[in-house]
């Protein structure tokens, strides 16, 4: 499917008014779970940047026809109903409180227009696209705040197709990375979660066949420890794709952060990334009802196989610090 089927609809005829938006990309990159919604939050929170939420991948063919017709508040009330009968009131995997304004992951838009979640050239169009938009309906004079997982392990041609882009690097032990993300992936996979179906097309399509649906649990279950070696050789692999390409960025380009000291000093970390950004908040936070450290219990399997995980990550640990 191309992006014009998803633009046959009410935004079809508004396209040319943005087609010359420029815009200032800021990634943030990080494996999932590594903290990347948590930092995305709390950034946005600064009221520095403009980003893609909820509202822009539910209504994406209405976000220019909302904005030229006045309809976007009457949209975004109707869609927070909507979210109010269908009982959604967090994303179940994070407790993150879901709203039409809860900043979101462009891969959703690329992965429910047909194409692969991560940035390439078959959607780098489809992605320009959706920047666009939301920066002619945004304030202009504010820089697009992005982040997607899946584009971790492609920051290469990101950076070659934006060479302007900055990039702010959020790194967790790959410990915790692995076993919140066998923690999540089962749950939505057990827990029928309104909220994903309604940005993800694809989750919404494995929910309703059962047969896909069995066979994903299956994958991810701790039987042979299957679920364990998928997401452990994932975040090898991302890792390494890590390690071996960022000295390709110029060191003027990219901040590095842990997801621990996001969580021990928010403050000083949010300011540090808006210094490298040359910005500053335009209202105060109260960082500590912003972010808060849950407890990390590990997963049987994890904690079974803590050693041999760790040793095949002992690059990326020794690269940041981690102990093994």
């Amino acid at each position: 499917m191309q992006s014009e089927v998803m633009n046959s609809f009410a935004d079809r005829p508004y396209l040319d008014l943005c087609s010359k938006i420029d815009f200032n990309p800021v990634f943030i990159m990080g494996e999932h779970r590594s903290g990347t919604t948590l930092l995305y939050k709390t950034l946005v929170a600064t009221e520095c940047f403009n980003c893609v939420t909820a509202y822009h991948i539910i209504k994406y063919d209405q976000i220019l026809a909302n904005y030229i017709n006045q309809t976007e508040h009457q949209t975004r009330q109707e869609l927070q109903e909507l979210f109010k009968s269908l009982g959604i009131s967090d994303r179940i995997i994070d407790h993150v409180v879901t709203t039409p304004d809860l900043p979101e992951e462009y891969g959703f838009i690329l992965k429910n227009a047909g194409y692969e979640s991560y940035l390439n050239p078959d959607n780098i169009s489809l992605f320009i696209e959706l920047c666009r938009k939301i920066q002619f309906v945004s304030d202009s004079n504010k820089p697009l705040l992005l982040k997607n997982p899946w584009c971790f392990s492609h920051f290469k041609y990101v950076k070659d197709t934006f060479p302007q882009a900055k990039f702010i690097f959020i790194h967790r032990h790959p410990i915790h990375v692995i076993n919140s993300k066998l923690k999540a992936v089962r749950l939505i996979l057990s827990t029928k979660s309104a909220y994903t179906t309604l940005i993800s097309q694809e989750f919404n399509k494995i929910l309703k066949n059962p047969l896909q649906g069995f066979i994903f649990r299956f994958l991810y279950s701790n039987y042979f420890d299957m679920g364990l070696r998928r997401v452990t050789k994932s975040s090898v692999e991302s890792t390494t794709y890590f390690l071996e390409n960022i000295d390709s960025l110029p060191k003027t380009d990219y901040i590095s952060l842990g997801y621990e000291e996001l969580c021990q000093s928010p403050e000083s970390t949010i300011i540090k990334i808006l210094d490298f950004l040359r910005l500053q908040a335009k209202t105060v936070l109260e960082y500590d009802k912003l972010i808060e450290q849950r407890p990390i219990k590990l997963l049987p399997e994890v904690e079974r196989k803590y050693g041999e995980i760790c040793h095949r990550l002992q690059p990326y640990l020794n690269y940041y610090g981690y102990d093994s």
